[in-house]
């Protein structure tokens, strides 16, 4: 009769030995099969028993007590089909190239504004919430079209609760719902992107308002201000006009950055600065220095520097070593612009005011009005890339409505080319009509 038998390995791995005699006899042929668990084991040796205490037919020395696959195999069960949330996922995985902040801040969008949205459909069908539905399901033009219905009657605040503005909307379906359908689409999981053919709401206004913009002649006044702040605050203001350069880039300079260009008489004339880091924020807010990536694939650059920029760079690299910071935080630190705007720039608006300044800048404003001063005179081209866009039209798009010197220059251009004629109505005032001599000859030269 087949026993069972306990073993135990080196490594202590348990298994259960099946041994019997060939035939039930006393003199027959041993033989025997490893098991991986106990019931296995139980099932293998009443199999060896049923057949006179033979091995199974079907079960071969090897195969652990289990049934052979030359059976029909078992249908294996449909796959649940992806959802839509989990897409998301998967896509916002594939991010590698995106900072930690920009890929936390698009999971923050999608868990606040797609994934629990029940939408309407045409027919009045509420669906939802699109987080929870199967990716061949989310991929309908209704249901994204939907959500834009959806968006544009939710509310947020109190005091008054206020709509979602066109910009937040076009910005979710752009950063997030449009690209992950896009990877849907090239993984297979469905045929088509509806985001293609969603109407958006049209975005009103200008990207930047002219009245928070500073022309040239007001720069001075501003930076009397920040420096009756503080000279860190008029340091930074004046900066900030003189080069362009984002906060985050500001905030990640360092003396070695810096190459200062002197007379022949040694006096400072100028220098480059050279954006070769960038303060930005992680997934938890919290700031750190990115030496790989800055804002655009322009961002890390080299611009030219004036007289009055070098003296202010030169100022601050007293008693700092190279790769120190040159614009730290009050606490040693990177210093965040929401906590320089609500403890020193707010003192300078209230000081502008008094003066009677009347426009609104805020810190990233003044690179506006360093660019708005610049493409007048060098071209928007030459001043994209000073400021580190990606191209120019990017520039364009931004700046152009705020240089009307520029196209006043342009309309100008054409005076004294188009001025009426000292007798305008010759031809018209020659009884019969006919034209004289001189004047068709005037006006065939014309043609």
């Amino acid at each position: 009769m087949a026993s069972i038998e306990r073993r135990t390995n080196l490594s202590g791995r348990v298994t259960w030995r099946v041994r019997w005699r060939v035939g039930g006899h006393r003199t027959g042929r041993t033989d025997g099969e490893t098991c991986d668990s106990l019931t296995t084991a139980r099932d293998f040796a009443a199999r060896v028993q049923l057949a006179g205490e033979r091995r199974p037919e079907g079960y071969p020395k090897g195969c652990r007590g289990l049934r052979l696959l030359t059976a029909e195999p078992e249908p294996e069960p449909e796959p649940e089909p992806l959802g839509f949330g989990e897409v998301v996922a998967e896509y916002l995985a594939t991010l590698v190239d995106a900072d930690r902040r920009t890929v936390a801040d698009y999971r923050r969008l999608y868990a606040a504004h797609v994934e629990p949205a029940t939408v309407l459909l045409p027919g009045g069908q509420a669906v939802g919430p699109l987080g929870a539905l199967p990716i061949g399901q989310a991929a309908a033009l209704d249901i994204w079209q939907g959500w834009v219905g959806y968006m544009r009657t939710k509310v947020y605040g109190r005091t008054p609760p206020k709509h979602y503005s066109a910009k937040t909307i076009r910005n979710i379906h752009g950063t997030v719902l449009a690209p992950v359908l896009d990877y849907a689409v090239m993984r297979g999981y469905c045929e088509v992107n509806p985001c293609r053919w969603v109407r958006l709401p049209t975005r009103k206004g200008r990207p930047v308002k002219a009245h928070h913009v500073l022309d040239v002649e007001e720069f001075a006044a501003w930076i009397d201000c920040a420096y009756a702040v503080d000279d860190d605050t008029g340091d930074i203001t004046a900066l900030i006009l003189g080069t362009g350069i984002r906060w985050g880039e500001l905030t990640a300079l360092r003396p070695c950055d810096v190459r200062l260009t002197r007379a022949e008489d040694g006096e400072i004339i100028g220098g480059l600065l050279t954006i070769a880091q960038v303060a930005k924020e992680d997934e938890n807010r919290q700031p750190y220095i990115d030496t790989a990536e800055g804002k655009s694939e322009n961002a890390f650059r080299t611009i030219a520097i004036g007289t009055d920029v070098a003296q202010i760079i030169i100022a601050r690299q007293a008693d700092r070593r190279p790769t120190d910071l040159l614009f730290s935080s009050p606490g040693g630190g990177i210093w965040r612009n929401t906590n320089f705007h609500n403890h020193r720039w707010v003192k300078v608006k209230a000081l502008a005011l008094q003066r009677g300044l009347t426009k609104d800048p805020s810190p990233h404003r003044l690179r506006h009005a360093h660019a708005t001063a610049l493409i007048p005179l060098h071209g928007i081209e030459s001043v994209s890339k000073r400021l580190g866009h990606a191209n120019a039209a990017i520039t364009s798009a931004i700046y152009s409505h705020l240089t009307p010197a520029t196209d006043l220059g342009m309309a100008t251009s054409l005076d004294g080319r188009l001025r009426r004629p000292e007798h305008p109505h010759a031809v018209g005032d020659n009884p019969g009509g006919q034209a004289t001599p001189a004047a068709d000859h005037k006006i065939r030269s014309v043609s």
